[in-house]
């Protein structure tokens, strides 16, 4: 197998998305699984882990993947006959970072791929994934962990803003440890900071979000569009840093779904014991919940386990009202009386 030429032919034949300009395509490829580990290539076949757009894939995706020679097993997995096999990732499970987090623990800790082993060996990829789960997130947490996020505030550390980190890093801030690895690392800014983003982010590649495609960032970026992703091949960790222009005016964090919900800034901007800025979990929580077109995925409802016993009373009254206005159906509300 040679993985970089099988991934550029999956760029050329699927397109690729961070190439803009377009709705679909390549996302992120990479290499995985216990057969692209050196010390376990014996186990089982090499992989390359795809996230696509549109998820699922479409039929004409499906069949450049057939011209390429792979050949489907099931909806998202596809095997090739020069010995590899595709997974194409599910964007809500969490499965991409879970499995680079795997990734990392296996090729950096002996005992951890002995342990691997003997699992696999006792049960099958799964059982032996699962069983290792615990040590890679140990071994992330401690190599990873919150290091793109202290990246990320030194860069905005000029910035005399109200920024915060928002999604899962904001939940791992409130709850002290990290819970789970991260695809990427989601900050809040002021809308109106935008124009300083350049400067301070000098060297990055930005990209901005427009109605489902990829253009070059230029400000400003106006309502409704609010997403500005930024990388950089030093960030550790996590994908991209996905910026997010918001309106904190009026000493209010505003919801951007409804207009209708806000949180006074003093009480949802949140500051973690070594600096940190983040999003009140209750905002992050009420995010995670989706919408009426989109239930919680299922990353967001295992955060929403963890942290919801962790919610103060005002905030589960917060979140509770925030719901019952937008979603009065939805299932996390018995949770919160």
């Amino acid at each position: 197998m040679n993985p970089e030429r099988a991934m550029q032919d999956l760029r050329t034949h699927l397109g690729d998305f961070l190439g803009g300009h377009r709705p679909d395509g390549v996302v992120h490829v990479q290499t995985g699984g216990p057969g692209s580990v050196p010390t376990l290539a014996d186990l089982d076949t090499p992989e390359l882990h795809l996230d696509l757009l549109p998820d699922p894939p479409t039929q004409e995706q499906r069949a450049a993947l057939s011209r390429l020679g792979y050949q489907p097993h099931d909806e998202r997995t596809w095997t090739h006959p020069g010995g590899w096999r595709l997974i194409i990732s599910d964007h809500g499970s969490g499965w991409r970072a879970e499995q680079a987090a795997l990734q990392g623990v296996l090729r950096h800790d002996p005992h951890a791929a002995r342990a691997y082993r003997a699992a696999f060996t006792a049960g099958g990829r799964d059982h032996a994934d699962h069983a290792l789960r615990p040590a890679a997130l140990a071994h992330h947490a401690r190599t990873v962990g919150l290091t793109p996020a202290r990246q990320v505030a030194h860069l905005l550390a000029p910035l005399d803003a109200p920024w915060m980190i928002a999604a899962g890093v904001a939940l791992d801030l409130h709850l002290g440890v990290t819970a789970r690895s991260h695809d990427d690392l989601d900050v809040i800014l002021p809308r109106e900071t935008q124009a300083r983003l350049p400067d301070l982010l000098r060297g990055w590649r930005l990209d901005a979000s427009i109605h489902g495609t990829y253009r070059p960032y230029a400000a400003p970026l106006d309502p409704p569009h609010f997403q500005i992703h930024a990388r950089h091949p030093d960030l550790s960790g996590v994908l991209m840093l996905d910026l997010m222009l918001s309106d904190l005016s009026g000493g209010l964090w505003h919801y951007r779904r409804d207009p209708r919900i806000t949180l006074p800034l003093e009480r949802a901007r949140k500051v973690s014991p070594d600096g940190l800025p983040y999003l009140a979990p209750e905002a992050v929580l009420l995010f995670k919940a989706g919408s009426a077109a989109r239930p919680p995925r299922g990353k967001d409802q295992q955060d929403y386990q963890r942290v919801q016993p962790t919610l103060t009373a005002p905030a589960r009254a917060w979140l509770r009202g925030a719901l019952t206005l937008t979603r009065p159906d939805h299932p996390w509300l018995t949770g919160l009386e």
